[in-house]
């Protein structure tokens, strides 16, 4: 099929190449032809009509996927997409959680304007439909395969945390206390921030691809902690990025892990929990060797190369004349 893909494809503000790259790389895997649609551009086109390097003057398509976008103010930009595709199916995709004591408005015009809304907060799909948004489980939670992966690398760190600094969730105040009693490590893009709450703990700038995947292979243990560790059915991408490097994941438990992931992943739900499991896996090598070759096992699962198959499938499916099943409310 022929599919709209509008999103970023260069590098994101913390310095990461964009996920939609090797997305739509591996969508192109299973023979659909992929227009990659720069985000900024299809939104200066939508609103000033002038042609822009990278959009086809003819855009009609099988289906369209629309990425998250603060800057796209309201639904406008998925309805334009579907009229000038000769209305193809939009499928707005989002792998944030997007509650933050409320929905930015933004953020629902654009999710009302799609036919199908892509997420995995599956626990407040209740609240979507409440707005006559029509949701999708669909989660964001794999990496790129094609990275390398290291598997003889010297281990060199004890705990690491590679996630940003914010002040949602649990992560600043429980990194806190495990800093004070095993040793911790944190990498993170806005690592300053870190610094500045004064945590007992080495922390550096944030590394990526390649580079991730090798600190991954030299590190005891991976802490997870998610913006929101409360819906059903959410959490970080990080999750995936750990399994595909073959580590060890410590997760911050969220509802219903231990049905979507794999047993080589550990849980703790307080800081003096996780303190407790560091000590025990630290204490014996050969548990910590056990869940890397568990994480080694199933790896492939939390590549974009599974993922976009499972994508092939489902649009394959919708396009079939399935779509009342997905559209369908309670």
């Amino acid at each position: 099929m022929t599919i709209n893909f509008v999103g970023n494809f260069q590098t994101g503000y913390v310095g990461e190449v964009a996920d939609e790259t090797h997305l739509a790389r591996e969508l192109e895997v299973h023979n659909h032809t992929v227009r990659r649609i720069p985000r900024d551009e299809w939104r200066e086109h939508v609103l000033d009509g002038k042609d822009y390097p990278n959009i086809p003057k003819d855009l009609r398509a099988d289906i369209n996927i629309i990425c998250k976008w603060h800057h796209f103010e309201d639904g406008r930009f998925i309805n334009y997409l579907r009229d000038t595709s000769g209305g193809a199916p939009v499928f707005y995709w989002v792998w944030d959680f997007m509650w933050d004591s409320g929905f930015p408005q933004w953020h629902i015009e654009m999710a009302k304007a799609a036919d199908l809304y892509l997420s995995g907060e599956l626990g407040i799909f209740k609240v979507y439909q409440e707005q006559g948004i029509k949701p999708y489980y669909f989660q964001m939670d794999v990496c790129d395969g094609e990275l390398p992966v290291f598997e003889q690398e010297e281990i060199k760190y004890d705990v690491v945390f590679t996630g940003s600094y914010l002040p949602q969730g649990n992560r600043i105040a429980f990194l806190k206390e495990i800093a004070k009693e095993v040793p911790l490590t944190i990498f993170s893009w806005n690592h300053e921030e870190w610094k500045k709450e004064g945590i007992p703990a080495t922390i550096y700038p944030a590394v990526y691809g390649a580079e991730y995947n090798r600190v991954i292979a030299q590190t005891n243990i991976v802490l997870g902690m998610s913006v929101e560790p409360y819906c059903y059915g959410y959490w970080s991408n990080r999750v995936g990025k750990v399994i595909a490097a073959g580590g060890f994941l410590l997760q911050e438990y969220g509802p219903g892990m231990e049905t979507f992931l794999p047993n080589c992943v550990a849980y703790f739900n307080s800081a003096e929990g996780a303190i407790y499991k560091i000590k025990q896996y630290l204490d014996n090598s050969e548990k910590i060797a056990r869940r890397k070759q568990g994480a080694q096992k199933i790896a492939k699962r939390f590549t974009s190369k599974t993922k976009m198959k499972q994508l092939s499938f489902f649009l394959t499916r919708y396009l079939r004349g399935e779509p009342k099943l997905w559209n369908r409310l309670p």
